[in-house]
């Protein structure tokens, strides 16, 4: 029980920095969409940081991952460190040395292809964001959330500060006749600024890791790193199968739908499915607290007792957070999406739930996810995730010209679902876990006929009281169910 205290907590430090960070992030939703001259502008961002989060898989390797692995295994963990830093430092100079070299033919590629610069600041983001993730994964291990916290926020304010600065100041002061900013605001797109925003926060980022690097050792231990690569190749392509499940529907709709609605269906898209944010944000959150526990877990006499624990009380955590939102729905969306626009086109707000309920099938999937990676079959373990690859790329293929986003809505939470059950099947074989399904399965079940009963709820005073009463009758019975273990816990 005091393992789970000690998660619990941690989970509440790594969320708060990423719950709240990204909320403090999300704040830039309403400024793109107030601020950007077009609808469709936001559809370039979207498109943009869609191959970002693809390629960031290549340019991590997996080693965060095998970090965690290889430090359990061994009690040199200065030297693990050392040898993933110093490999993903030269590897990052060798993608940002590609980038420039062919900036305009992958640009061209990607469609926007009068700006050549774009490739090679976003090498600049992922190399900077692959070396620090290790740096992170290293707080991480050393079981240093506040340190963690602190240095996050920091990326997050640099990130929004900047952001404000060239979309809210700079023109403002332009506007008064100030010759500085009219040369800088002039100079380039508003989209552009966006992205330089997120280049300096990089940087800047890899600069607050300072004292993490003071522990790096000079070389590369290339027998370890052959280790390292062997265990983390195949999650390279579990990762890259998850970043098309999560990201390549809106690449999908650049592709395949006309130029002239491409980006504007992508920018609808993209900011509604925002409002997932705070399940996807807890996922995340629980995933950075749950990982490390997981593998020091595996040391411990029958740890499948507590993955099957754990699992429980994230099932209780994510079936309440979508409720939830489900409820406050009709209230966030005006304020997170400013600009009346995008609220034309009603598909917007038709797919919040469809997404909410994709990305609490993905959390389940994540928490599922340890009995591969603790008993080193990674291989077996990435077959949900090529499998959910395979169904994301053909239903999207057939459904977007057809239906557009709702067609990727309804692909992403088919996949999900597809891939959590892959997931146990397989875990039930080779690495069985006593899951408690006769109390997950009805949980579920209740919490998506719940949700199905409030989107149903007017908007008005008396619809927000039936729907606060439909969210407490669902956490008034977990509680009772669990209010002994609570009390411990």
């Amino acid at each position: 029980m005091s393992g789970i205290r000690k998660l619990a907590s941690q989970t509440a430090v790594y969320g708060l920095s990423t719950m709240l960070g990204r909320l403090l992030n999300y704040l830039l939703v309403p400024l793109y969409t107030g601020i950007l001259a077009e609808v469709a502008d936001y559809g370039v961002v979207g498109v943009m940081f869609s191959y970002a989060s693809l390629f960031a898989v290549l340019f991590m390797f997996g080693l965060e991952t095998a970090f965690f692995h290889f430090s359990q295994k061994s009690d040199e963990t200065d030297r693990v460190f050392s040898t993933a830093a110093n490999f993903l430092i030269f590897t990052g100079f060798i993608w940002i040395i590609l980038a420039r070299t062919f900036s305009q033919q992958i640009m061209d590629f990607v469609e926007y292809p009068t700006h050549p610069e774009y490739a090679v600041w976003f090498a600049i983001i992922l190399a900077a964001d692959a070396i620090t993730s290790i740096g992170f994964a290293r707080l991480r291990q050393n079981e240093q959330p506040w340190t963690f916290a602190i240095i996050k926020f920091g990326n997050i304010f640099i990130n929004i500060g900047l952001n404000v600065f060239f979309l809210v100041v700079c023109p403002y002061f332009a506007s008064k006749g100030q010759l500085w900013a009219q040369d800088l605001v002039y100079s380039r797109n508003q989209v552009s600024f966006i992205f330089i925003a997120n280049v300096i926060a990089s940087l800047a980022t890899f600069v607050m890791l300072l004292k993490t690097w003071k522990t790096i050792r000079l070389g590369i231990d290339i027998d370890l790193l052959k280790r390292m690569l062997k265990y983390s190749y195949p999650l390279i392509f579990i990762g890259l199968a998850g970043m098309i499940n999560e990201t390549f529907d809106r690449i999908l709709l650049k592709k395949l739908l006309p130029d002239n609605i491409a980006d504007h269906e992508v920018s609808i898209y993209s900011a509604f499915y925002k409002l997932s944010l705070v399940l996807t944000l807890f996922v995340q959150a629980f995933r950075f607290a749950v990982e490390p526990y997981f593998f020091k877990q595996a040391k411990q006499l029958n740890p499948q007792q507590s993955y099957a624990y754990v699992m429980k009380y994230f099932i209780y955590a994510v079936t309440l957070i979508y409720l939830g939102t489900i409820a406050i729905l009709p209230y966030i969306a005006p304020i997170f999406i400013q600009n009346p626009d995008y609220f034309a086109d009603t598909r917007g707000m038709e797919i919040v739930p469809i997404l909410l309920a994709a990305n609490l099938f993905l959390g389940i999937y994540y928490t599922l996810s340890v009995w591969y990676k603790v008993s080193e079959q990674t291989k077996i373990g990435s077959l949900p995730a090529f499998a959910g690859a395979t169904i994301t790329l053909i239903l999207n293929l057939f459904l977007i010209p057809k239906f557009g986003f709702v067609g990727s809505a309804y692909t992403t939470l088919f996949t999900y679902i597809v891939m959590v059950l892959a997931g146990f099947l397989l875990c039930r074989k080779y690495y069985p876990i006593p899951y408690n399904l006769k109390l997950i399965l009805p949980l579920l079940l209740g919490c998506f006929f719940l949700g199905w009963m409030i989107q149903q709820m007017p908007s008005d005073i008396l619809g927000v009281f039936y729907r606060s009463v439909l969210f407490f009758v669902f956490f008034g019975g977990i509680y009772l169910a669990e209010k002994k273990s609570l009390a411990k816990i």
